[in-house]
């Protein structure tokens, strides 16, 4: 355990950012963009268990986790993207509008990049005899919130937000895109975040060894660096 929070605090980038980064505010990228080299692109699933049911067998806890690996990794430290409420890791994998997402951004920067789906949530699978009652966002919280925020003005800011693709009404091609994502979650919040608490952990604990190898490389590779060339 002290292991998992040292890299969390220190060797991780955890990108823990709400549905909002999903629409529509990744980089903009050329179509001319060459094709993404990868030595790796995948999924596995962490902190999976098994649970009874009326005398059968089930898996719950468990997370989606899809990653992606450079060709030429640059950073020893990979960057682990958790998508926020209503959503799935989609956010991060490309924008409403077409465009490539924060996940190809940083793999082209030379990051491993780890996409999740949140336990009970998309890929993740909802066995409702664990996770209890869920609810399905509606669109109207979307437009509050990040479609049409200068509509509604629900703060000071509100009237500056000019970057989401499209109209942002409810009908609009681009919004319909982004609504349609929408996914069904656990109701009980406390109960989401100790399930999200647990699936994260186990995941660094997974991926850390892996972290640490690469970083004790970059270090090794920075001393001899440092050292110079030996006397002949």
């Amino acid at each position: 355990m002290n292991r998992t929070f040292r890299l969390r605090g220190r060797h991780l980038v955890l990108a823990a950012l709400a549905a909002v980064v999903g629409g529509g505010a990744a980089p903009q990228t050329s179509s001319a963009d060459p094709p993404l080299a990868l030595a790796r692109d995948g999924y596995f699933y962490v902190n999976a268990k098994t649970t009874t049911v009326d005398g059968k067998t089930f898996v719950t806890d468990q997370m989606y986790v899809e990653v992606r690996i450079p060709a030429r990794q640059t950073h020893p430290y990979p960057i682990v993207m958790v998508h926020g409420g209503t959503m799935s890791g989609v956010n991060f994998t490309g924008t409403p509008d077409g465009r490539e997402g924060w996940a190809q951004y940083f793999v082209r920067q030379g990051y491993a990049v780890y996409v999740v789906d949140q336990p009970g949530r998309g890929r993740s699978g909802y066995l409702a005899e664990s996770y209890g009652p869920w609810k399905v966002p509606d669109g109207d919280g979307g437009q509050r919130r990040y479609l049409s925020q200068a509509k509604y003005k629900l703060w000071p800011q509100a009237h500056l937000h000019t970057q989401w693709p499209g109209s942002g009404a409810p009908d609009d091609a681009v919004t319909l895109q982004m609504t349609s994502g929408y996914l069904p979650e656990i109701e009980n919040f406390t109960k989401q975040q100790f399930l999200n608490r647990d699936a994260l952990v186990a995941l660094i604990d997974q991926i850390g060894e892996e972290v640490m190898k690469r970083a004790n490389e970059a270090l090794e590779k920075a001393r001899k660096g440092r050292a110079g060339p030996k006397e002949k």
